[in-house]
């Protein structure tokens, strides 16, 4: 399969099943597995962070992650000691990744 056919081939309910099956943890080979692409074109064209393909993905992720984020703020608010640990460890790592960013761009 070329990558022209692959991107003429996957409609819009294709990609929100990307989006879902992100969510759901799978990965980019099982993904086209179930929309029953040629899964070594489907990784070429996800390799791409800017196709569709790999937007698709990733806002996926992000969503699962959200939810994650939500129920472990919940938690917090319930005095739950572990999602307190969590969350500091969460912020600590996240601050970090930040100040890399602001030092090296990358």
């Amino acid at each position: 399969m070329t990558l022209v056919a692959l991107k003429e081939q996957l409609t819009e309910s294709d990609y929100t099943e990307i989006e879902n099956l992100a969510e759901q943890n799978y990965g980019p080979r099982d993904i086209a597995k179930a929309l029953q692409v040629s899964v070594r074109t489907f990784l070429h064209v996800w390799s791409d962070t800017k196709s569709r393909i790999r937007v698709a993905y990733e806002y996926g992720r992000l969503q699962i992650d959200i939810k994650k984020r939500e129920k472990l703020i919940n938690m917090i608010e319930a005095g739950n000691t572990t999602a307190i640990q969590i969350h500091n460890k969460q912020s600590e790592e996240r601050q970090f990744f930040d100040a890399r960013l602001d030092v090296f761009g990358v």
